[in-house]
């Protein structure tokens, strides 16, 4: 649903543009009609993806004027009309122009365009055409704004995946130097001062070295397991808050006490993957149980079983 939220501004403007337009090719010319419509209607589709997108359009100024030209034209080729094709251009406005130049440029386009209907369509009703030509604007270009917004929220989340990422290398990047490093950086300054010992006392040195040296790699090795390996309980509350925020309603069900197993944990990183590639998916359930050493680990999806696996801790 998120790849197609972009799309909802562009299916907007096309059912505005075929209703309102229908009209001008019937009552005036169509040919007029609908070369100044493969004019005005790119620009316009480029300015709503661009916003929908939270980026600003490239050559926005000029295509906005390309529109406003355009949009000219059509008032004195085609007549009362094209008067409401001001609604695709006054959306463009909002989404190329920034306050206060957009309000001000938005405020005049309204007012020139309510002038012109008054002035020159029968049997006009203002009140009408103003509402049409705001909720026709608003129609296209507020949907393109919450697309941005959207857009914007899925890469801030992935910014603040990507700096817990980073601040946990940190992390263990600190407790390795404050560790092992300490320890590495006394077995090197030993080693060095080595060089201008007897036989004996070097020989006895070296082994005290190699002995410090074996238990660095010992606390190294303890280490790295230790980040490696991570609860099953921990995995499991990752995989609900991941569910949660993707829209899924995760249902979790664990037995009491430590819970590690690597081959579960793996097993469990396959099927949320799956159920996030699943846009059918609405509602899921993870069930861990304990029968002597085997673990069991049951995922379904809409109440379909997905995942029923068992391994030993």
């Amino acid at each position: 649903m998120s790849r197609l939220i972009p799309f909802a501004p562009i299916a907007a403007t096309l059912v505005v543009v075929a209703v309102q337009w229908l009209f001008a090719f019937l009552t005036a010319d169509p040919l007029v009609a609908a070369v100044l419509l493969a004019g005005f209607l790119p620009p316009h589709l480029h300015h709503l993806w661009s916003a929908a997108h939270a980026r600003r359009p490239r050559a926005g100024e000029w295509t906005l004027l390309l529109m406003a030209v355009l949009y000219g034209a059509g008032v004195v080729l085609v007549g009362p009309e094209w008067y409401l094709a001001g609604a695709q251009l006054l959306a463009s406005i909002f989404v190329v122009l920034r306050p206060p130049w957009s309000v001000l440029a938005g405020g005049m386009l309204t007012v020139g365009a309510v002038w012109l209907y008054v002035a020159f369509a029968p049997n006009a009703t203002p009140g009408w055409f103003v509402i049409a030509l705001v909720g026709r604007a608003g129609a296209t270009v507020v949907p393109a704004w919450f697309a941005g917004a959207l857009y914007q929220l899925r890469a801030a989340r992935a910014e603040l995946a990507a700096q817990a990422v980073l601040g946990e290398r940190l992390r263990i990047d600190d407790e390795l130097a404050g560790t092992v490093g300490t320890e590495l950086r006394v077995i090197a300054a030993g080693a060095a001062a080595l060089r201008d010992e007897d036989p004996a006392t070097a020989e006895r040195e070296l082994r005290a070295l190699v002995d410090g040296s074996r238990r660095t790699l010992a606390a190294a090795r303890r280490m790295i397991r230790a980040y490696q390996r991570v609860p099953l309980r921990a995995e499991l509350d990752a995989a609900v808050a991941l569910l949660e925020a993707a829209g899924i309603r995760t249902t979790l069900s664990v037995p009491r006490g430590d819970l590690t197993s690597d081959e579960l944990t793996s097993a469990l990183r396959s099927a949320v993957d799956r159920l996030l590639h699943d846009d059918t998916v609405r509602a899921a359930t993870i069930t861990v149980t304990r029968g002597g050493d085997q673990f069991r680990l049951t995922v379904a999806a809409n109440g379909t079983p997905l995942v029923d696996a068992e391994v030993s801790p």
